[in-house]
């Protein structure tokens, strides 16, 4: 949301997400205690000192073909520039991210590019795998985090992991933010009618359609595709969404 109050929509909604990843700081890896140097006997370390000898003036003889590689090699001129960031490159790392997630999982809807506009401002609500958490949501609905189902309140998801919410069940009823894997989650049906889903399948995927009828018993649902027509829709076609309530 602007100061003036006005929604972030289309490309400005992208382009946040993305300075919001990148505020970010990156864990960084541990590093490693050098080894000390090994100690080398007496006879070694004399070899080791002759054979350094033969290999620098081998190397420094003008005849040498490797002389004649090395002096013909100059360095680059260009320097990077550590503060700049190219937007093809950012653009790119994000639809790399997305083609290696493709196929993990019951989500490869959630991990293409293809609905990713729709979730700007809708939260797909995801059911999890009972070997996530020992099962401790098992029988809990979680949703994606909005602009950007990759990074949620808790910072950026790690590799193949979606940032989604769920609210508490102990007293309070405050919202736990999680990193799950892509994996661990599959789309969650409607239960009612008046609710929201995003279709998956068919020629009205990619569009977000209000369900006029749910069969749970058929797993099956009607939604209306225009004032005068609706279609039918199975379970496994459709994902159940929500329109986020406030945007930043």
């Amino acid at each position: 949301m602007r100061l003036n109050g006005a929604i972030l929509e289309g490309p400005e909604l992208v382009s946040f997400c993305k300075i919001r990843k990148s505020s970010y700081i990156t864990t960084m890896q541990p590093r490693c205690i050098t080894p000390p140097p090994v100690q080398l006997p007496a006879s070694s370390s004399t070899s080791a000192v002759s054979s350094l000898s033969s290999w620098a003036s081998w190397t420094a003889n003008p005849e040498n073909p490797a002389h004649h590689e090395s002096s013909s090699i100059t360095p680059s001129s260009s320097t990077l520039d550590p503060w700049t960031v190219d937007p093809h490159e950012a653009q790119d790392d994000v639809d790399a991210r997305a083609d290696k997630l493709t196929d993990s999982g019951p989500l490869p809807w959630l991990m293409g590019k293809e609905y990713s506009s729709m979730l700007l401002l809708h939260h797909a609500v995801l059911k999890v795998a009972v070997g996530f958490m020992g099962g401790r949501l098992h029988k809990r609905f979680v949703f994606t985090a909005c602009p950007d189902p990759f990074c949620g309140a808790n910072g950026p998801a790690p590799e193949d992991c979606i940032a989604v919410f769920c609210t508490s069940s102990n007293a309070g009823a405050a919202l736990q933010h999680y990193h799950i894997p892509a994996k661990d989650l599959s789309p969650a049906p409607p239960r009612r009618k008046n609710q929201q889903v995003l279709v998956l399948e068919g020629d009205s995927r990619g569009h977000i359609f209000t369900v006029t009828k749910c069969n749970v018993k058929k797993n099956s649902v009607e939604v209306a595709i225009s004032p005068t027509s609706s279609i039918t829709l199975r379970f496994d076609q459709i994902c159940l969404v929500e329109q986020a309530q406030s945007m930043i």
